[in-house]
């Protein structure tokens, strides 16, 4: 065994850097199955709109359908909300790209929410 190994391996567990999947891309599924009850209800993005600036623009997750064993493939289903409207009347549509982009979940600003209080008061 290298010095280098020996090294690391001989340090105590807590001074181990933390390296875990939580760090890598994920696609739309892999996102998901982490969530609570499979992410149903939850709200995601990709972090190319994220990087691109765009702000309220995610999917509010409605349906998923897993595939495979790995549970990394399948269809989900979701409201569209674009740049803080609801599209499609609400009506939960496909999504679309839940392999080719990277997903996280999503936290409307502030701004966002204090309008919906709004117009749910009125």
């Amino acid at each position: 065994m290298s010095t280098i190994a020996k090294e690391i391996l001989s340090k105590p567990a807590n001074a181990l850097p933390l390296i875990s999947q939580f760090t890598q891309p994920k696609n739309l599924y892999r996102a998901l199955k982490v969530m609570d009850a499979r992410g149903v209800g939850e709200n995601v993005t990709t972090t190319k709109l994220l990087n691109k600036g765009f702000k309220d623009c995610y999917y509010k997750v409605t349906q998923i359908k897993f595939r495979g064993t790995e549970v990394d493939h399948g269809k989900a289903y979701g409201i569209v909300v674009w740049k803080g409207k609801v599209l499609n009347n609400g009506k939960p549509v496909e999504i679309r790209g839940g392999l080719k982009w990277n997903w996280v979940k999503y936290t409307p600003t502030t701004e966002h929410v204090a309008e919906q209080v709004k117009a749910s008061q009125s």
